[in-house]
């Protein structure tokens, strides 16, 4: 199962937060700094009227959410809830289950956003701005790049990693402070991160054959098998010669003729994008202190020296400054993006939202026999930016097929 949207490491049941008991279906989400995400528990009660002043002492059912399911529709893995404090004190299960929820509609934090084949850059009101690169993906192919007519032909995702990218500031002040100087509602140490993760399969396109959904299963896994039905000419639609690739004839153990046409693919992955914000704020505490004397009615009430008979001090609220860690995060949705050029944009329900960003940065790498794609007398690699080129011969006979 892809925990793409909320990854929550199953270590976070042991925290000790109290929330307020609500209905079954509400839901309160909270951003996580050991995890880097949002932790939503929803929670089963008797009604949305506030919880009542005394309690039956007793546990009722609870989810840490681990991924959107849908519209409406979460799943999770079910703890016990403490009926009286709030607090998650244990796994009702191991097993996931899917609940109704309400997720939290996160803002998007970039005031200045550029996205193109070389990554994302984010640049935030808060004068901090990061970049992440799209991340290379990788497709494993054999026979290339020259299949025949009804030859066994092979395409393999070998994996689709993730990326992430950060950029920090020293100091951000809205009131005019500095460093030395701070004002409440000062930040500093300004660390932003922007996370890309796969949201799907590759998906591999190619003329005659159509769209291939190619989950990643690793190096060792054997390829997704298929055959062409016809030659790469352009009757069938082949559309570029192989001298107009560039490296693609360059190979020490066979050279394509430049004039032979070609099948021109593509091949993309879905991937989301996600930021987190971490600093610390200045911010004013306040506590009771006691102090020599007493009080402006002239009454003594409390001790500045414990070993004394009777009280000698009054309680004054005092004020003092200090830095506070912080952090807050979300989704960038490919929705909330102006400008987003189209060929990013991936509509992966079909409902007409972008919901994921395409990664085009493909490199092809040639598989031996064994599904090997380091084997030296074999490899080869190429990237052309998520076009797959491919050329198909006619066979001359059916002697030596498989």
């Amino acid at each position: 199962m892809r925990y793409g949207f909320l990854t929550v490491a199953l270590a976070v049941m042991t925290l000790t937060a109290t929330f307020t008991v609500k209905a079954q279906g509400t839901c309160q989400s909270w951003f996580d700094p050991i995890t880097g995400g949002f932790i939503t528990i929803c929670f089963g009660g008797g009604g949305e009227q506030p919880p009542p002043s005394s309690c039956t002492p007793g546990t009722h059912l609870g989810f840490v959410l681990l991924e959107s399911a849908g519209p409406g529709m979460c799943i999770g893995v079910p703890v016990y809830i403490d009926n009286c404090t709030g607090e998650m004190i244990g796994y009702a299960s191991e097993q996931l289950g899917e609940f109704a929820c309400n997720l939290p509609t996160q803002e998007n934090p970039c005031m200045i956003f550029q996205a193109g084949p070389g990554g994302i850059t984010c640049g935030t009101q808060w004068l901090v701005s990061a970049n992440v690169g799209f991340p290379e993906t990788y497709l494993d192919v054999r026979p290339y790049p020259a299949s025949l007519v009804r030859w066994p032909t092979a395409a393999r995702c070998s994996a689709l990693p993730p990326a992430a990218g950060s950029g920090s500031l020293a100091f951000y002040s809205p009131s005019g402070g500095s460093l030395n100087d701070p004002q409440p509602g000062d930040w500093r140490d300004l660390t932003l991160t922007l996370d890309l993760l796969p949201a799907g399969p590759m998906f591999l396109s190619l003329p005659q054959i159509g769209e291939l959904a190619l989950p990643p299963v690793g190096e060792a896994a054997p390829p997704f098998q298929f055959q062409w039905e016809v030659p790469s000419h352009p009757a069938a639609g082949g559309s570029v010669l192989a001298g107009e690739v560039p490296g693609l004839a360059e190979l020490p153990d066979e050279v394509l003729p430049g004039d032979i046409p070609l099948f021109v693919g593509q091949a993309r992955s879905p991937y989301r994008l996600f930021w987190r914000l971490g600093y610390e704020e200045y911010v004013e505490r306040r506590r009771e202190e006691c102090r020599t004397g007493p009080n402006s009615d002239g009454i003594y009430e409390c001790k500045t020296d414990p070993q004394l008979p009777a009280d000698d001090g009054h309680w004054e609220v005092v004020r003092y400054y200090e830095w506070e860690a912080r952090q807050q995060g979300g989704e960038v949705q490919p929705a909330m993006v102006q400008g987003l050029p189209p060929n990013l944009a991936a509509d992966l329900n079909g409902d007409g939202t972008p919901d994921a960003f395409w990664n085009h940065n493909l490199t092809l790498r040639r598989m031996d026999e064994a599904g090997r794609v380091d084997n030296p007398q074999w490899a080869a690699s190429w990237n052309w930016g998520g076009a797959v080129y491919w050329a198909v011969r006619e066979a001359q006979g059916q002697i030596g097929w498989p």
